[in-house]
């Protein structure tokens, strides 16, 4: 089974990206406000031994406006155009090119379909900048740091200049780059997880079926040959005692065993064909229905079994396949049930379903010393307590007073 790598809690990441962001834009604007020097008339500068540089109250204005920019860079992630667009404010005035390469790389992972566009004007508003810092006055700050004169240019101080863009823009290459393929191996290893987990749950699919058709093949070759073979049997029964009528109520029995054979081999091709719900030429299950009960009883009745019975049933063809074909099957199973542990004994069954009332079934049969001496496994009592609670209902199942009762209630579903 494959197993997902764990996430970190969203109050953490949270935490960590506020700490970036912080880290970004204290550091940032602390380097936008030592270039604003780079601006004329943003400071006075005077080179020498000891250079001394005095701010202006322009430079002031523009030193908040280097502050309020880099508050863009806390909403980079949803709003990416914001400082794209602060940091081309910056550039415009002079000051630096950094927010606008922060722009610029939220921009990118964004938006990778634009990817040229972006890096089109990106290289190109750079490379002005540069060009202006090479040929005018606006890029002397530099050079004022190391103690030449700002005033006129120097092809040392240009050339350094187009290095740092060069690779200030190499930088913002290499990390979309590492970006993108850190993105494209999540997303791969997260379609991996889902390959697998759909790859798991085909082979589970095909155990399962695999063991549907090896029951469907036991109840076929086993309990069906066996059905088949009392079918017959029955047949052949029933044929005799219609023949010679010795004894009426001997013809009628040997009439319900058969009909009762029949319908228990149609029952099992009907399963085995559930079975194989996936081969073209499967059975649909049998329906059954509440509306059944009437004739269940009397097939019992028939046989010689005593049954005292109450059905009532209303709107029976409102309630749903599942609601319906559960009833019966319960009680199906509780006269079984009793029938095979109190063999010759009455047996007391109540059948009572309404929208407004739902689903009741109880059965009540004495204790008795003997039995039927049919096997019984407990399976049949487990087997309609699950599917009371399956379909939201109760079953109290168990000996009371010298009874055994049956008590369920369902839902109307």
């Amino acid at each position: 089974m494959t197993v997902a790598a764990p996430v970190k809690p969203r109050r953490l990441t949270r935490l960590l990206d506020g700490g970036w962001s912080t880290g970004l834009f204290v550091i940032g604007s602390l380097f936008d406000i030592l270039c604003v020097i780079n601006v004329p008339g943003a400071a006075t500068l005077t080179a020498g031994v000891t250079p001394e540089a005095g701010i202006t109250t322009p430079g002031v204005l523009l030193v908040l406006l280097v502050i309020a920019c880099w508050c863009t860079v806390f909403v980079r992630r949803r709003a990416p155009w914001a400082p794209l667009i602060a940091g081309g404010l910056l550039m415009l005035i002079g000051v630096s090119y950094a927010l606008a390469l922060v722009g610029v790389f939220c921009a990118l992972v964004r938006w990778p379909r634009r990817t040229v566009l972006i890096s089109a004007v990106a290289a190109g508003s750079i490379t002005l900048f540069v060009l202006r810092e090479v040929l005018t006055t606006w890029g002397g700050a530099l050079a004022w740091m190391f103690g030449t004169d700002p005033v006129g240019t120097d092809p040392v101080w240009a050339a350094g200049a187009a290095i740092v863009a060069l690779l200030s823009l190499g930088l913002v290459a290499g990390l979309v780059a590492y970006r993108r393929a850190r993105d494209e191996a999540s997303t791969n290893r997260v379609e991996a997880e889902q390959q697998h987990e759909r790859a798991d749950a085909l082979d589970q699919q095909v155990a399962r079926q695999a063991e549907r058709e090896r029951i469907a093949r036991d109840l076929h070759d086993g309990l069906g040959h066996r059905l088949s073979s009392m079918a017959l049997a029955a047949g052949a029964f029933e044929s005799q005692a219609a023949a010679a009528p010795v004894d009426p109520a001997l013809a009628e029995w040997a009439r319900v065993v058969h009909r009762q054979a029949h319908a228990a081999l149609e029952d099992v091709r009907g399963v085995v064909g559930g079975l194989r719900s996936d081969t073209a030429d499967a059975a649909a299950p049998p329906a059954v229905s509440m509306r059944q009960v009437s004739g269940l009883i009397a097939d019992l009745r028939a046989a010689g079994h005593r049954v005292d019975a109450y059905v009532f049933l209303e709107g029976v063809d409102q309630i749903s396949p599942a609601f319906d074909a559960a009833a019966f099957r319960i009680v199906q199973e509780s006269l079984t049930n009793a029938l095979k542990h109190a063999s010759g004994a009455a047996v007391s069954v109540l059948v009572d379903a309404a929208p407004d009332r739902g689903i009741r079934i109880r059965t009540v049969n004495p204790l008795v010393a003997t039995s039927s001496g049919i096997p019984g496994g407990r399976r049949g009592i487990e087997g309609m307590r699950e599917r009371a609670v399956a379909l939201g209902g109760t079953a109290w199942i168990g000996p009371y007073q010298g009874e055994f009762i049956v008590d369920v209630s369902l839902p109307w579903g």
